[in-house]
Protein backbone atom coordinates (compact mmCIF):
# COMPACT_ATOMS: atom_id res chain seq x y z
CA UNK A 1 0.00 0.00 0.00
CA UNK A 2 0.99 3.39 -0.85
CA UNK A 3 2.15 5.89 2.62
CA UNK A 4 -0.98 7.92 2.14
CA UNK A 5 -3.02 4.93 2.40
CA UNK A 6 -1.28 3.92 5.61
CA UNK A 7 -1.86 7.30 6.65
CA UNK A 8 -6.09 6.59 5.91
CA UNK A 9 -5.67 3.62 7.75
CA UNK A 10 -4.54 5.38 10.89
CA UNK A 11 -6.94 8.26 10.64
CA UNK A 12 -9.89 5.65 10.48
CA UNK A 13 -8.72 3.52 13.18
CA UNK A 14 -8.29 0.64 11.30
CA UNK A 15 -4.29 -0.35 12.63
CA UNK A 16 -4.27 -2.51 15.82
CA UNK A 17 -1.84 -1.29 18.60
CA UNK A 18 1.06 -3.02 18.16
CA UNK A 19 0.96 -3.28 14.23
CA UNK A 20 4.52 -3.74 12.54
CA UNK A 21 5.16 -2.23 9.15
CA UNK A 22 7.78 -2.89 6.67
CA UNK A 23 8.66 -0.09 4.78
CA UNK A 24 9.92 -1.48 1.26
CA UNK A 25 11.78 0.18 -1.54
CA UNK A 26 11.14 -0.82 -5.23
CA UNK A 27 14.52 -2.74 -6.32
CA UNK A 28 14.73 -2.49 -10.33
CA UNK A 29 17.76 -4.59 -9.95
CA UNK A 30 16.03 -7.96 -8.42
CA UNK A 31 12.58 -7.04 -9.68
CA UNK A 32 11.71 -7.12 -5.82
CA UNK A 33 11.80 -5.11 -2.92
CA UNK A 34 14.06 -4.38 -0.05
CA UNK A 35 12.89 -3.37 3.39
CA UNK A 36 14.27 -0.13 4.12
CA UNK A 37 13.15 0.52 7.44
CA UNK A 38 10.12 -1.18 10.10
CA UNK A 39 7.74 0.76 11.65
CA UNK A 40 5.70 -0.16 14.88
CA UNK A 41 2.43 1.63 15.74
CA UNK A 42 1.81 2.64 19.58
CA UNK A 43 0.03 4.85 21.18
CA UNK A 44 -1.32 6.28 18.65
CA UNK A 45 2.05 7.47 16.52
CA UNK A 46 4.36 5.48 15.09
CA UNK A 47 8.17 4.73 15.81
CA UNK A 48 11.39 3.77 14.05
CA UNK A 49 15.06 2.86 14.38
CA UNK A 50 16.94 6.49 14.31
CA UNK A 51 18.27 6.78 10.41
CA UNK A 52 15.86 4.43 9.14
CA UNK A 53 12.87 6.42 8.21
CA UNK A 54 11.49 9.15 6.81
CA UNK A 55 8.69 11.36 6.20
CA UNK A 56 8.83 11.96 2.56
CA UNK A 57 8.80 8.15 2.05
CA UNK A 58 5.26 8.57 2.88
CA UNK A 59 4.04 10.17 -0.31
CA UNK A 60 6.85 9.10 -2.83
CA UNK A 61 5.83 6.23 -5.01
CA UNK A 62 8.99 4.74 -4.97
CA UNK A 63 8.07 3.24 -1.45
CA UNK A 64 5.02 1.09 -0.34
CA UNK A 65 4.57 -0.35 3.53
CA UNK A 66 3.22 -3.72 4.25
CA UNK A 67 1.43 -4.33 7.63
CA UNK A 68 2.81 -7.11 9.70
CA UNK A 69 2.12 -7.64 12.86
CA UNK A 70 -1.16 -6.86 13.61
CA UNK A 71 -4.88 -8.02 12.25
CA UNK A 72 -7.21 -5.78 10.03
CA UNK A 73 -9.77 -4.46 12.34
CA UNK A 74 -12.34 -4.34 9.88
CA UNK A 75 -13.49 -5.65 6.78
CA UNK A 76 -13.75 -3.37 3.55
CA UNK A 77 -16.89 -2.90 1.55
CA UNK A 78 -16.21 -2.73 -2.08
CA UNK A 79 -18.33 -1.98 -5.09
CA UNK A 80 -17.95 -2.22 -8.60
CA UNK A 81 -20.21 0.41 -9.85
CA UNK A 82 -19.46 4.30 -9.63
CA UNK A 83 -22.05 6.60 -6.93
CA UNK A 84 -23.58 8.20 -10.25
CA UNK A 85 -25.40 5.22 -11.72
CA UNK A 86 -28.87 5.07 -11.44
CA UNK A 87 -29.61 1.84 -13.81
CA UNK A 88 -30.74 -0.28 -11.12
CA UNK A 89 -31.23 -3.99 -13.35
CA UNK A 90 -26.93 -3.14 -13.87
CA UNK A 91 -26.53 -2.42 -10.06
CA UNK A 92 -28.65 -5.77 -8.99
CA UNK A 93 -26.72 -7.72 -11.46
CA UNK A 94 -22.95 -6.42 -10.90
CA UNK A 95 -23.95 -6.42 -7.04
CA UNK A 96 -24.93 -9.96 -7.15
CA UNK A 97 -21.82 -11.52 -9.49
CA UNK A 98 -19.58 -9.19 -6.64
CA UNK A 99 -20.97 -11.12 -3.58
CA UNK A 100 -18.86 -14.03 -4.61
CA UNK A 101 -15.96 -12.18 -4.78
CA UNK A 102 -16.90 -9.79 -1.54
CA UNK A 103 -16.83 -13.98 0.33
CA UNK A 104 -13.75 -14.81 -1.40
CA UNK A 105 -11.88 -11.68 -0.10
CA UNK A 106 -13.74 -12.11 3.58
CA UNK A 107 -12.33 -15.55 3.91
CA UNK A 108 -9.00 -14.25 2.85
CA UNK A 109 -9.03 -11.81 6.00
CA UNK A 110 -10.57 -14.32 8.25
CA UNK A 111 -7.08 -16.79 6.88
CA UNK A 112 -4.70 -14.06 7.18
CA UNK A 113 -5.76 -12.85 10.89
CA UNK A 114 -5.98 -16.83 11.54
CA UNK A 115 -2.30 -16.84 11.20
CA UNK A 116 -1.28 -13.87 12.64
CA UNK A 117 -2.81 -15.30 15.71
CA UNK A 118 -0.64 -17.99 15.65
Amino acid sequence: MSGIELLQMIKNNEIEEGTEINVLRDNEECNCYDVVAKLKYVNDDLFWPSGTFRSFMLWDSDYSFEIIGGKIKERYQYSLIPPYCKDEELIGIVNRNFEQHQKAIDDLTDAVNYLLNK
